[in-house]
């Protein structure tokens, strides 16, 4: 009986371990991200490259672009070292594209966002890592619920709608990503079960990492753009 209670226990243990190395490679690509992001802002040359040259920009995107798709696909086959390098230069490319926000928001607006959006994060890491039940038809209704978000984002770049529009999509955005935000924590702890002792661990550390990276950093954004009136 005691044996059958330590197994249990000696699982959770192991768990923790694997959620404490998502968030610690997590937190590293945010320092990361910080870093570059203010070094970039006090770049007056680099700075107007990206607000005014639009072909640096789309560059810089269909580069952040290639590298997710290509770290997300291919993360399984790389050593845990080369995926957590390829996880820092994404990271250190989305601090190059954020460096503009220095422009429309004051420090004091970006800081406050950024603890109100590290509020929201961890409560809905909280919630998922609680849950015990399968998301899996919660997942796939919430990455269909993306799309059609990002489609509507795109449209509404191009055509540009009302005000309200604006607001509602924001809305939306920022109740999808904190959704997705339980999701993939949920998920973290169903897949970790499942590679638990085999060989993968180490590239899911920073594939995780990548999932709540983005998840934190487009809930940011989405309350920064909440502030502008």
């Amino acid at each position: 009986m005691a044996q059958a209670r330590a197994v249990p226990a000696a699982s959770e243990v192991r768990f923790n371990r694997f959620l404490a190395s998502v968030y610690l490679v997590m937190a590293v690509g945010m320092a990361v991200t910080a870093l570059v992001a203010t070094s970039v802002s006090n770049n007056p040359a680099l700075m107007k490259r990206i607000l005014f040259d639009p072909w640096f920009t789309f560059g810089l995107f269909m580069i952040q672009m290639i590298v997710v798709v290509w770290l997300s696909a291919a993360v399984m086959r790389m050593s845990p070292a080369a995926a957590f390098l390829l996880f820092l230069f994404y990271s250190a490319l989305t601090g190059l594209a954020l460096s503009s926000i220095f422009i429309y928001y004051s420090q004091t607006t970006i800081a406050y966002t950024f603890w109100v959006t590290a509020g929201m994060f961890l409560f809905g890491s909280v919630v998922g890592f609680f849950i015990k039940g399968d998301m899996s038809g919660i997942g796939r209704f919430l990455m269909l619920a993306l799309l059609g978000w990002l489609f509507g984002l795109i449209f509404t770049m191009f055509f540009p709608m009302s005000p309200g529009l604006n607001h509602m999509m924001n809305f939306v955005g920022i109740l999808l990503f904190a959704g997705l935000t339980v999701w993939d924590t949920n998920r973290l702890k169903q897949l970790s079960a499942q590679l638990e002792g085999k060989q993968g661990m180490g590239a899911l550390v920073v594939i995780g990492a990548l999932a709540l990276y983005l998840d934190f950093i487009n809930l940011f954004l989405l309350l920064l753009r909440t502030t502008r009136r």
